[in-house]
């Protein structure tokens, strides 16, 4: 029989291994597809940098709207594998399949692009949902900020073998060699995650073990409007989506943005921005475990406030530096709190969750997170055409912090939960 302690500990690993496979992904597609669409498919268009800002939003859009229908069709099933299966299918094979069709086919290419991110923000929002099943209760921070770490270690590996693949052709023809980094990144998210996803079927066991009978598929949408008509039932949970709402808005949109901005306010060629990620990715690491051990010390609401205000520096610096080193020091500060925003984020949602709700809640985080993304491009591109300038767009993502901040200061500053049956079930009280 296999050790208690082995027992606990493989699901953990199991479940941080699926965020290094995902991160192959997230590393090199959200923000070099916008690079290849306004310099590739859309090259020549006055208003590639608008478009690209409304096919972002539409795929964000369509993610969120569909998360919480998924989260909840997992909730009243009881079982999780096989749609988190499916997503990752989906959003590898449609990264495939849109690396192949290349720039010459745009309306093809784009539509795959949003499929693609539409599979990962579903498989995210399931991924997360399930910290609180593999953390011990007042482990739940260390446990989420080490699944980030893990995974920013597997997009310093995605990043390393980008940068092999442009490197050799000359700086005027490196987007055009994006299309092979794309395929690099579709075919590393599938690889990796199968041994993720066939390591977490003794998880997903155990998670029926004593559930309910299946429920069927149209009670997912029967729930999520109780949920929605009964949301002070969940008061606090939903009070955090609408904080995190505002501060994933600046998140997102310096995703979608940033590369784009200091390519072209600082003529950075595509190695040059594969550098800056390499760079991004190697400060998030160390910084995404120190902040999730600060957030079990201190709590989230602190934490979180904390690395909002660096988060803040960074976009004050993004929008007004002018010196050569300004890229540089945007990104590190980004670097910093980017990935731990977010996943201390996961730890006081899964925290701040009703039990046999995780799923379904977190589905209703990527709804927020998602459509907060699709505001973000088409406020930005609002501001933007209507002062005309790039550094005011940047520095109204200062007031979606501001108003992020206020509502997240509402609720109460707690310790760890009691942890749910899942977990009291297990004999020992060590670390998973």
């Amino acid at each position: 029989m296999m050790p208690a302690s082995r027992r606990r500990t493989r699901p953990v690993i199991a479940w941080a291994f699926y965020d290094v496979s995902s991160s192959t992904w997230a590393a090199l597609l959200p923000s070099l597809f916008g690079v290849y669409f306004v310099q590739g498919l859309a090259s020549g268009r006055a208003d590639a940098t608008a478009l690209w800002g409304i096919v972002a939003a539409l795929s964000f859009g369509i993610a969120g709207v569909l998360a919480p229908f998924v989260g909840a069709f997992v909730d009243t099933r009881g079982r999780w594998l096989g749609p988190l299966a499916a997503a990752t299918a989906l959003c590898s094979l449609s990264t495939v399949a849109l690396a192949l069709a290349g720039p010459a086919a745009m309306a093809l290419t784009t539509a795959l692009f949003v499929a693609a991110q539409v599979g990962y923000t579903l498989a995210a929002s399931l991924y997360d949902s399930l910290v609180r099943r593999v953390a011990d209760a007042s482990k739940i921070g260390r446990v989420s900020a080490f699944g980030w770490a893990s995974g920013l270690c597997g997009g310093i590996v995605a990043i390393l073998a980008a940068i092999a693949i442009v490197r050799v052709a000359p700086a005027e023809a490196q987007v055009a060699r994006l299309d092979e980094v794309f395929l690099l990144a579709g075919l590393l998210y599938a690889a990796l995650a199968v041994p993720a996803l066939l390591g977490l079927r003794g998880l997903a066991r155990e998670s029926r073990t004593g559930e309910p009978p299946v429920a069927p598929a149209r009670d997912a949408g029967t729930t999520v409007w109780n949920t929605l008509r009964h949301w002070r039932r969940h008061r606090e949970p939903f009070r955090f989506l609408a904080g995190y709402y505002f501060i994933n808005d600046a998140l997102v949109t310096l995703v979608v943005f940033v590369a784009i901005i200091l390519r072209e306010r600082f003529g950075l060629t595509v190695e040059g921005l594969l550098w800056l990620a390499l760079l991004y990715h190697a400060i998030a690491a160390p910084a995404t475990l120190a902040f999730g051990l600060g957030a079990d010390r201190w709590g989230p609401r602190r934490t979180t406030f904390a690395m909002v205000a660096i988060l803040a520096a960074a976009v004050v610096l993004l929008a007004l530096g002018t010196a050569r080193t300004t890229p540089v020091a945007v990104v590190a500060l980004l670097g910093l709190v980017y990935g731990s925003i977010q996943a201390v984020s996961r730890s006081w949602l899964s925290q701040l969750a009703t039990p046999g709700k995780a799923a379904e809640l977190f589905g209703f985080n990527a709804t927020a997170g998602r459509l907060s993304a699709a505001v973000g491009p088409l406020a930005f591109s609002a501001v933007a055409t209507a002062t005309g300038s790039d550094s005011a767009a940047i520095l109204s993502l200062l007031a979606f912090l501001a108003v992020g901040v206020a509502i997240l200061s509402t609720l109460p500053a707690r310790g760890p939960i009691a942890a749910p049956p899942a977990l009291l079930s297990r004999s020992a009280p060590h670390r998973n």
